[in-house]
């Protein structure tokens, strides 16, 4: 194994670690929300509000850790966000009050958060334009598996020894910690090129509008995530255990579609990857409420693997968009769009107290088809048509 498959492999094992606690807030909802019921908590809303809060901290936090990282400022390594979000998720082990959680899902949050530019600079640092995408995509693999895992891990734990059994989540995250205290902590510190040429200045508009078909993206698949384990037992008589492995198989399907666009966009183009798979992400969304029985199922499979395909290629694209804001634009593309996926769970809340759950998440398709029609808008050179052209 070289040296730069080593450092792909620890990053995208701290990312698995990070991103396995995120999920573990909206697959005990459906265990939470009868004791916050209990606290004076009675609406969907409040209870989503627990993902909404640390979605919201990623916000703030993710562009903020990315802009410090490029102006060489201090920021925690990566074994320590890792510590401290692993911490943070275990407290739910120990109490169930709501105001308590709030404020584990803050730090939790934040910790998850710092992770996440630190990491990809770092890629960006020792990758290039061919081969970015599939490095990326490995890492968020990583990422991926962990996120997907969670869900499934935490409902087996609940059903065999309830909130107390909660704890032993905090052991994949130390273990990985501390296996990557051996590795790089931080991004090495580049200067910041001087601008020599127009074809060097940053993209700001092009960047912008990727973070805009980014945002709808991760709107649609955080938003049906936040819910999925409340929509498949309440509204779809699933079992809560096959529930929790329902929403893992969507996650894994996820994964597997990342592994697929990563190199993909390396060889026919970012443009091309992000539009096909969009349209796929829209037929399957919507057959997952068009559909019934394991129909449904597979669509929301299917529908987990497009709508987590492109993480990996839009991150890469506004890199190449953003020269020399390395930092701060992995933190924008990562941060902005979960932040308006915490606004999601939000707004979806709302919408089911008004119009029940099952239709405040079919709405959510019609999001996936403005993304198609701004990536349609997105002034990005077609790779693939480039090639046809090179060749006649």
């Amino acid at each position: 194994m070289n040296v730069l498959t080593k450092r792909i492999a620890g990053l995208a094992a701290g990312h698995g670690a990070v991103d396995f606690y995120i999920p573990i807030i909206p697959a005990l909802l459906p265990a939470l929300i009868p004791l916050f019921t209990e606290q004076g908590i009675t609406s969907y809303a409040m209870a989503g509000f627990l993902s909404t809060i640390l979605t919201l901290t990623m916000v703030i936090f993710q562009p903020l850790s990315g802009w410090r990282i490029d102006k060489n400022k201090w920021v925690p390594g990566i074994s320590w966000c890792i510590i401290i979000t692993a911490l943070a998720i275990t407290i739910f082990a120990f109490t169930q009050n709501y105001w308590i959680l709030l404020i584990m899902a803050v730090i939790a949050g934040a910790g998850n958060s710092v992770f996440h530019p630190n990491a990809y600079q770092q890629i960006h640092q020792f990758t290039t334009p061919a081969n970015r995408g599939t490095f990326l995509s490995l890492f968020s693999v990583g990422g991926s598996f962990g996120y997907g895992a969670a869900p499934l891990i935490t409902g087996a734990l609940y059903a065999w020894g309830g909130f107390p059994a909660l704890v032993w989540l905090l052991i994949p995250g130390l273990l990985v910690a501390i296996l990557l205290r051996k590795h790089q902590q931080k991004p090495d510190y580049v200067p910041p090129k001087v601008v020599k040429t127009s074809t060097e200045k940053p993209g700001w508009s092009k960047a912008a509008l990727v973070l805009g078909i980014s945002s709808l993206r991760t709107w649609v698949f955080y938003g049906f995530l936040a819910f999925a384990a409340v929509y498949l037992t309440e509204f779809a008589s699933v079992d809560y255990i096959l529930a929790t492995g329902v929403v893992s198989c969507m996650i894994f399907a996820g994964m597997v579609g990342t592994l697929i666009a990563g190199p993909l966009s390396d060889k026919i183009g970012r443009k091309e990857v992000m539009f096909t798979a969009y349209i796929g992400a829209t037929i399957a969304y919507f057959g997952i409420f068009f559909l019934s029985g394991i129909g449904s199922v597979i669509s929301l499979i299917i529908a987990g693997f497009f709508l987590l395909a492109t993480a990996s290629v839009e991150i890469a694209t506004v890199q190449e968009l953003m020269p020399g804001s390395v930092g701060f634009a992995s933190g924008i593309i990562i941060g902005i769009p979960q932040g308006l996926a915490a606004i999601a769970v939000v707004m979806i809340g709302i919408m089911a107290d008004m119009i029940g759950m099952p239709t405040a998440l079919f709405y959510q398709g019609w999001l996936m088809i403005a993304a198609i029609i701004l990536c349609i808008a997105l002034p990005y050179p077609l790779k693939l048509l480039s090639h046809k052209n090179k060749i006649n």
